[in-house]
């Protein structure tokens, strides 16, 4: 069934976003629709490819940091910043993350309602080393460097940070979309975590006017998509979380990311 919108509305925890389309915009919820369907001739410009390619990845890397950006708002609970480092200097990110994805299994197995989102990221003598939010409990150091037996660990508790998402991914820096991470995994993530909102519609414009409509945004600019035009782009911050003790109707038409 194809939906028409002018409005979308994306809640990741207490972070809202508003998308507002000078044109309308389809969603086809039956299926999902490749956009972009034109196939490029084979004997393509060396240049042109080129310049295709790095679109390609910027618009890639993008989408990483929005999808990191929301589910960590989106998940509040995740209050603890981890750096893992390797004493060896493991510079293979096959190998590094199979030892990572051991650790985590470690982890659930010791605290079951572990939770966390991970970024392995390159440093600069080529080692590969882990950003991790999660909502460990207190923990001594001892304890937790034992179950990672890999290296050091660096702990440090999050403060109350507006749009924490944004605050992370601008920590991190370029260097967690390094090239070598190119076709393998950008991120890992606990798959119990809350996933961001998505609102169409009639539905987007009723949760502005309850909700939004006496607030100023924190950031808005407006910006041209290749696909669907003019779009103007507001960010703001409540003080309450959406979808929580039916602070908002959830019977509106909306969808999980």
């Amino acid at each position: 069934m194809a939906y028409p919108y002018n409005f979308k509305v994306v809640v990741s925890g207490k972070h809202v976003e508003v998308y507002k389309y000078k044109k309308q915009v389809w969603r086809d919820f039956s299926k999902k629709q490749n956009i972009n369907t034109h196939k490029e001739p084979k004997q393509l410009d060396i240049f042109k490819r080129i310049k295709n390619q790095k679109i390609k990845k910027t618009s890639s890397l993008n989408r990483t940091r929005t999808e990191i950006r929301r589910l960590t708002n989106s998940n509040p609970q995740l209050n603890k910043f981890l750096t893992l480092t390797f004493s060896d200097n493991i510079t293979d990110l096959k190998e590094a993350n199979y030892i990572f994805n051991k650790f985590i299994l470690r982890m659930n197995y010791k605290y079951p309602n572990f939770e966390y989102l991970a970024v392995p990221e390159f440093q600069q003598r080529g080692a590969v080393h882990y950003h991790v939010l999660c909502n460990l409990p207190f923990v001594h150091y001892k304890e937790l460097t034992d179950i990672w037996g890999q290296g050091n660990i660096d702990i440090k508790k999050i403060k109350d940070i507006t749009n924490l998402g944004a605050y992370i991914c601008k920590y991190l820096g370029k260097d967690m979309f390094d090239e070598r991470t190119f076709g393998k995994k950008k991120f890992f993530r606990s798959q119990t975590l809350k996933k961001p909102v998505e609102i169409l519609g009639w539905s987007a414009t009723k949760f502005i006017d309850l909700y939004l409509k006496l607030l100023n945004p924190t950031f808005e600019k407006t910006f041209e998509s290749e696909y669907i035009g003019e779009v103007n782009y507001r960010a703001f911050a409540l003080d309450f979380i959406p979808f929580e003790k039916g602070v908002f109707d959830r019977n509106v038409i909306f969808q999980k990311l």
